[in-house]
């Protein structure tokens, strides 16, 4: 199975999810929709949601209001988390298109972060049920911890790669993890087959962000929806950085703590690091540590008894999605480890 496989057998579910989400960001005040609008018009494959959607399949409940309206409030807390970094990263493109920062300014961005974040609480509250509320706040507890720890760190080269790693759980695994506990929460799964989602959700989480931060030094920008080198120029220390850091010598080392701690870097700058990360194969690291983590976030699922089995399969094309499309529009060739 394929990942279009996936999407042509969600269709229909996915329309429903995106029905609600222009739906609910309705509001009589007039830019909250027309940024809304204009945010979540800008590409995206609606992953998290998509992990709802299957993961209560998965669990022996079939997609209805319910589990649709929580496809929406996963996607809601996701693009308000998109809204806010836009805002403390200072970035201006997105998607391809200017973000909503660049567009309308930061206050702007800041306070339609906050309605759609008041609108998931809301979707949430319709039903409240306390162990899903519970997993929602927590999930975004951890993932605003991850920013500050993130922001406490800010340009220092020399985090460890535990840091690294303990941030991209933080940040976006957290959030992707929740979107699939959601919809076993919702089935009413079992101990097991709950543990089984959560870990499968952790893993690809964290692949999920190892991918970007991989193609960030080495895709083309139509691939990325934003300007190459982003993370390196506005000074985040990612995984390949990292990497190089860990394996260069001190004269390149002293030229990679210089470089993070300019705000000016230019292409050729971007250019001359990406070279020696291509030496030193610190985007094959990266890119071989995402195939680790998606091949054992598939594995989890095989350890629990699922009413319905055959969406294992549905689960295995997304997470072999995340690496192969990304490797195939780099021309990236990756190892497995």
């Amino acid at each position: 199975m394929e990942f279009r496989d996936v999407t042509q057998d969600l269709k229909s579910d996915l329309a429903r999810v995106e029905k609600a989400i222009n739906q609910n960001y309705k509001s009589d005040v007039p830019l909250i929709p027309g940024i809304s609008s204009y945010l979540m018009s800008c590409g995206g494959k609606r992953i998290r949601p998509m992990l709802t959607l299957l993961a209560a399949k998965l669990c022996g409940r079939e997609t209805d209001d319910t589990v649709v309206k929580h496809g929406c409030v996963v996607e809601y807390i996701h693009a308000a988390t998109l809204l806010h970094d836009d805002v403390v990263d200072e970035t201006t493109v997105r998607r391809g298109k200017e973000t909503v920062n660049a567009k309308w300014g930061s206050d702007a961005s800041i306070l339609v972060g906050d309605f759609l974040i008041s609108r998931a609480i809301l979707i949430l509250a319709q039903d409240c049920e306390r162990k899903i509320i519970q997993a929602v706040t927590e999930a975004t507890k951890v993932l605003v911890e991850g920013g500050i720890h993130e922001y406490t760190e800010a340009r220092n080269i020399k985090v460890s790669e535990k840091h690294i790693l303990d941030i991209i759980h933080r940040k976006t695994a957290s959030m992707i993890s929740v979107s699939a506990r959601l919809g076993g929460l919702l089935a009413n799964a079992t101990e097991q087959q709950e543990t089984a989602i959560i870990s499968f959700g952790d893993d690809f989480g964290m692949a999920f962000q190892l991918m970007d931060d991989a193609l960030d030094y080495d895709a083309d920008e139509a691939v990325l929806g934003k300007p190459p080198g982003t993370d390196f120029k506005e000074g985040h220390v990612t995984l390949p950085l990292h990497h190089l850091y860990s394996k260069a010598d001190r004269p390149l080392k002293k030229e990679i703590e210089a470089f993070v701690k300019n705000e000016n870097i230019t292409e050729k700058d971007l250019e001359y690091v990406v070279g020696y990360m291509h030496k030193h194969k610190s985007i094959d690291y990266t890119l071989n540590l995402a195939r680790f983590y998606i091949d054992r976030a598939k594995s989890h699922l095989r350890k629990a008894d699922f009413p319905a089995p055959q969406y294992i399969e549905h689960f295995d094309a997304v997470a072999d999605y995340i690496h192969s499309r990304h490797q195939r529009d780099a021309g990236l060739k990756v190892e497995s480890i």
